[in-house]
């Protein structure tokens, strides 16, 4: 008799903890894009590709401009920018990684 409330109360408990997350951590970071002041004069589309080679964000940047992309995968990232040098960083829970994209040193 006592292992059917006991088994249901497992049932509840653990389903709690998978819906609440249990100290379940966002491995998401930032990173700041800015694009040379020396570009072409016109809108860039920068792009964030996680390690995996999947888009993970994008933005319009002016040269000169910067970008802030949250919700970036943790770990190496390359960051892209069409006529502009492709950057890698790697993005950590515990500060904002910089890039600048430029037209040279590639």
């Amino acid at each position: 008799m006592l292992r059917r409330p006991l088994l249901s109360l497992a049932v509840v408990a653990l389903g709690a903890l998978s819906l609440t997350g249990c100290g379940a951590h966002d491995s998401t970071g930032q990173i700041a894009v800015t694009v040379s002041e020396n570009a072409a004069e016109h809108p860039y589309e920068v792009r964030v590709y996680a390690a995996t080679g999947k888009l993970s964000e994008h933005q319009r940047v002016f040269p000169g401009g910067t970008a802030d992309f949250a919700g970036v995968p943790l770990g190496r990232v390359t960051v892209r920018a069409t006529d502009l040098c492709s950057a890698k960083a790697t993005v950590t829970d515990d500060h904002v990684a910089t890039v600048t994209l430029a037209t040279t040193g590639c």
